[in-house]
């Protein structure tokens, strides 16, 4: 490779007298804007596989796409885009969800489960990344200039993909329309999980997804196009949902099935009910967590828990259950960080919250103390004269899987409230139409929950990092 330095220094100062402020860096590796795919420009010849290949401590590579396009600013300025990312309703506002700047083209996510790990590069290069506050707000410092910037927001399987219609240089470009950085409430704008629900007569959970801004057009049964499909259990304590609704068992027996799904949400069904599932059922729905599945539990769904064939999911604490009363409100763990998210961002949403407690429509005393080495206790209360006995017992507990690896070799998660969140909505035929009841402080957990669930998986003891860039 030749290089004539004298043309090189020449370039690189004329580069500098450009000056600063509102101009756009279109030239950022000093070269007068010489093309790296030319083997000569302005007297400068170079090798176009590497043209700034100096010996160690030689210039960067060139930028490339928009990193090219950025503002050299004065005064310790940047270009910045701000903003909050809301849940699909464009209301609540989301914690933990990864902002950025792309610089290609997205990959396809993958279909049905899957290993998600936090730390991971996100799809599409990434030029500069974020993470949201318990507020929803994120700063992307340090941005392209111009029109129609793209910006990607996702949270796991949730992604959205849009167009910033102007970014001004040397600025902090404030994004205040709530339809821009909310999540995607269709298939038709963005990704979604794909979302499996058991309905159940004591606990409406499937009236949090219109609640969250999932649109109904996204509603459906097994076997549709649908983002979420409606399972009904074999017992009499059912209440009605869409048309068409398969046996929960189709879905509990079967891990091939269960798998096609990023998320499983299985309702209270008044009872234990022991006739509605079965070996088969706990086998499945543990490999279907160990392979990297989802699932949200309330009350006496703690069965899954209690009967896994797993021997280590087994040892995260002991279940009397029972569903026994328990104190409530429920007194969140502020102990390590995203507890200590979860009660700010209670407090930011509801200002009628007492700050540090979530009040239920019915609090149970299922589980004894669960084991901190195994799972993560996000809240507790004191407990009653049955079940798990007077102490200060776990009431919204998460657990990583499979149970008791390193984090590096899990991908599954599962989230238990042992409480009520919602019993006074009306699901039949018409569903959704009798979720109508204003959201209440333990539907706002759930709200939070349901959204960390998307997650990637990491120690929940750590503050969680946005991914690195390329």
């Amino acid at each position: 490779m030749t290089l004539r330095l004298g043309s090189f220094f020449l370039a690189a100062m004329l580069s500098a007298s450009l000056g600063c402020g509102a101009s756009r860096d279109t030239d950022p590796d000093g070269l007068g804007g010489a093309n790296p795919d030319a083997s000569e420009e302005g007297g400068l010849t170079f090798d176009a596989d590497d043209p700034f290949d100096v010996g160690e401590g030689g210039p960067p590579p060139p930028c490339k796409g928009l990193a090219c396009e950025k503002a050299t600013c004065t005064g310790g300025t940047t270009t910045n885009i701000s903003g909050i990312v809301y849940a699909p309703n464009g209301k609540l506002p989301l914690y933990n969800v990864i902002v950025y700047i792309p610089n290609a083209e997205l990959s396809p996510l993958p279909k049905g489960t899957s290993c998600d790990k936090c730390g991971a590069l996100a799809s599409g290069e990434p030029i500069v990344t974020a993470l949201t506050n318990f507020k929803g707000e994120f700063t992307l410092k340090d941005v392209p200039v111009g029109d129609n910037i793209p910006l990607v927001i996702q949270l796991g399987k949730w992604r959205r993909q849009v167009k910033i219609p102007k970014v001004n240089p040397c600025v902090d470009n404030k994004l205040t329309d709530p339809n821009l950085t909310r999540l995607p409430k269709n298939q038709s704008e963005g990704n979604m999980p794909k979302i499996a629900v058991t309905v159940g007569g004591c606990d409406k959970l499937s009236c949090m997804l219109p609640k969250v801004g999932i649109d109904a057009s996204e509603f459906g049964v097994d076997g549709s196009a649908k983002a979420v499909h409606f399972y009904k259990p074999d017992s009499g304590f059912l209440l009605d949902g869409p048309a068409g609704m398969k046996s929960a068992r189709v879905l509990w027996d079967n891990p091939a099935k269960l798998k096609e799904y990023d998320i499983a949400i299985f309702s209270c069904e008044c009872s234990e009910m022991p006739t509605t599932k079965g070996a088969a059922s706990y086998a499945a729905v543990n490999e279907y967590l160990n392979a990297g599945g989802r699932i949200f539990t309330t009350d006496f769904q703690y069965l899954w828990y209690k009967q896994s064939p797993d021997t280590e999911m087994r040892s995260v604490m002991p279940i009397p259950g029972g569903a026994p009363s328990g104190g409530n409100p429920v007194n969140i763990n502020t102990t390590f960080p995203k507890g200590q998210a979860l009660a700010d961002w209670m407090a930011h949403v509801d200002k009628s919250v007492t700050y540090g407690k979530v009040k239920c429509d019915y609090v149970f005393n299922n589980f004894s103390p669960a084991n901190p080495a195994k799972s993560q206790t996000w809240g507790s209360s004191s407990g009653g004269t049955g079940g798990a006995g007077a102490g200060n017992n776990p009431r919204f507990v998460t657990i990583n899987t499979p149970v008791g690896k390193p984090v590096e070799s899990q991908c599954g998660k599962a989230v238990h409230l042992d409480a009520h969140i919602n019993q006074s909505d009306t699901i039949n035929a018409s569903f959704p139409a009798g979720c109508t009841s204003p959201i209440k402080e333990g539907e706002e957990a759930f709200a939070f929950f349901f959204f960390d669930l998307a997650s990637c998986i990491q120690k929940e003891g750590d503050p969680p990092k946005p991914p690195p860039i390329k």
